[in-house]
């Protein structure tokens, strides 16, 4: 019998989930804002979207197993012969991908407070999860794996190692599973991985990692998520004294700090309008300020990463952009590489301009540089049934 597999991706205000066999099935994206939740519905290709209510969204593993059987896809919950939750987490223990067991579960809940608008909505879904089936096993599979042998210099930060240590203060990178998709794909399309590669990794969230001969020697996210570029609402790197001072002056808890600089700051803090790219073009292109300033900033980070991945590397041989920025936004490319020539960059107008939501080449330099769509989803899929996992 065909194997399914039931694939989640659970964001601070969106659900992903799908179901795979050798092929996506069915894809559902869950999302609430201002107290309106919406799902949009992928079935063989065809995009439908429709309104749902708050327990829909609460209870959604249940809610994609009703919709999965009026599609004909499932007969029951049982069809599905393991889940794959990508887990995203600080922690040497979370460098793995791991059974989700008793153990799991404590040990994700204490860390919890070093990244809880992470992992709280993860530990909030995976209750449900085994609340709802307790014979189809449930993998927690690792979104820093990627990175765990990643060079010491790139891991540690200037504190006492003593102190490192005991609370597990690590670089751990963050976006792996994406960086092993595209890794495959450039296989395809290149022939081979290049041997000094620069992946941007650009959506709401946005990490760039430096390759040499296909192994991560570092990566722009730190100990959590929030190192980094400025992101759609993330506030990126930014002085530790500055930190301090915010949580002096504002006179709010770290907590409150920690959403402030998760939820408020970024793209959206920088504009005052928007966290979305998209919006921001079309407010640049309507003569905002605030919007060219905020694209300005972004643009300029990763342009900085590039260049300081380049210097590690010793040199470039292709550089890579991936995620909805990355694979749809010919605008930010051109704005990002326009600055790179010294390095011996240049875009080829037409092809960068044609390349949207593809796989293609859009150089007209030596460097190359491709537009590579990422898939994390059937690499999830991929490490469930070839058993990349612990205690599968």
């Amino acid at each position: 019998m065909e194997k399914k597999y039931l694939i989640i991706n659970i964001g601070s205000a969106s659900k992903k989930y799908s179901i795979y066999s050798d092929r996506e099935l069915l894809a559902v994206h869950l999302e609430k804002e201002t107290g309106d939740y919406t799902a949009s519905l992928t079935l063989e290709g065809k995009r439908e979207e429709k309104k749902i209510v708050a327990d829909d969204y609460e209870n959604a593993a249940t809610f994609i197993i009703k919709t999965a059987q009026d599609k004909n896809i499932l007969n029951a919950l049982s069809d599905i012969s393991a889940i794959g939750v990508r887990i995203v987490a600080p922690g040497i223990y979370f460098q793995d991908h791991r059974k989700i067991d008793a153990e799991y579960m404590s040990k994700l809940k204490a860390a919890q407070e070093m990244a809880p608008l992470h992992i709280a909505p993860a530990i909030n879904e995976l209750e449900k999860l085994l609340a709802l089936t307790s014979s189809i096993p449930i993998y927690g599979i690792s979104d820093s794996a990627f990175y765990k042998n990643m060079p010491i210099e790139a891991k540690l930060y200037g504190l006492p190692q003593d102190i490192a240590k005991q609370f597990e203060i690590y670089r751990y990178g963050y976006h792996g599973i994406s960086m092993e998709s595209i890794l495959d794909k450039i296989t395809t399309l290149n022939g081979s991985v290049p041997s000094k590669l620069v992946i941007c990794h650009l959506g709401s969230g946005s990490s760039i990692t430096a390759l040499k001969d296909g192994a991560p020697v570092d990566t722009s996210m730190g100990f959590t998520p929030l190192e980094g570029l400025p992101m759609g609402s993330r506030v990126g790197n930014i002085d530790a004294g500055a930190v301090l001072y915010l949580l002096k002056k504002l006179k709010i808890s770290p907590e409150e700090l920690e959403m402030f600089l998760n939820k408020k700051s970024g793209l959206l803090g920088i504009s005052g309008k928007t966290q979305f790219v998209k919006e921001l073009i079309s407010f640049e292109k309507s003569g905002d300020e605030s919007a060219t300033i905020a694209l300005s900033i972004y643009s300029r980070a990763v342009r900085k990463y590039i260049g300081a991945y380049a210097a590690l590397l010793d040199g470039l041989d292709m550089v890579v952009f991936t995620a909805t920025i990355g694979e749809r936004s010919a605008f930010m490319r051109n704005k990002i590489c326009s600055g790179l020539r010294s390095l011996g960059i240049v875009l080829d107008r037409q092809k960068n301009e044609s390349t949207i939501s593809t796989n293609g080449f859009i150089h007209a330099s030596n460097i190359k540089v491709a537009v590579v769509a990422t898939d994390e989803t059937a690499q999830i899929v991929y490490l469930l049934s070839k058993f990349k996992v612990v205690g599968l």
